[in-house]
């Protein structure tokens, strides 16, 4: 057996100690929560959700959906990768849930924006129609 440590503890511990960054050691979640609701919107739109102020860390995104039309999906990103949290799952279901924790990239998980940035939803496969609930949940101390 073999007891390791994570980056963050590892500088914690080391002597003297090295400082680590507040937004991933006991920083204060927050949480941008928005809600669309989609009249025969086309394949291909995108939907803006929360915009994060620089150097906002992201560790959760949460979508929650009507059942929005046959084949449609969702995914959820940012200008400059549009599924940087969740790559396209299907929205076909009511009350669908779609959750960056659970169906997310891992290279979004802890994300830390370099500046100002817009979480959009990007939808793909068909028109939808039904409300779409998100909350975006970050540390930017």
């Amino acid at each position: 057996m073999s007891s390791v440590k994570g980056t963050n503890i590892t500088a914690m511990d080391a002597t003297p100690s090295t400082k680590v960054k507040s937004a991933q050691v006991h920083g204060r979640m927050r949480v941008a929560f928005d809600t669309y609701e989609a009249s025969s919107l086309v394949a291909g739109s995108d939907i803006t959700v929360a915009r994060l102020p620089k150097g906002a860390t992201v560790y959760d995104v949460v979508i929650i959906h009507d059942a929005l039309g046959a084949s449609s999906t969702l995914k959820v990103g940012d200008a400059s990768d549009d599924d940087r949290y969740i790559t396209a799952t299907a929205s076909t279901a009511a009350n669908g849930k779609i959750i960056m924790s659970e169906d997310g990239v891992i290279g979004g998980f802890g994300y830390e924006n370099t500046a100002q940035t817009d979480v959009i939803i990007t939808t793909a496969g068909a028109t939808i129609s039904g409300t779409i609930k998100s909350a975006v949940y970050y540390t930017v101390d």
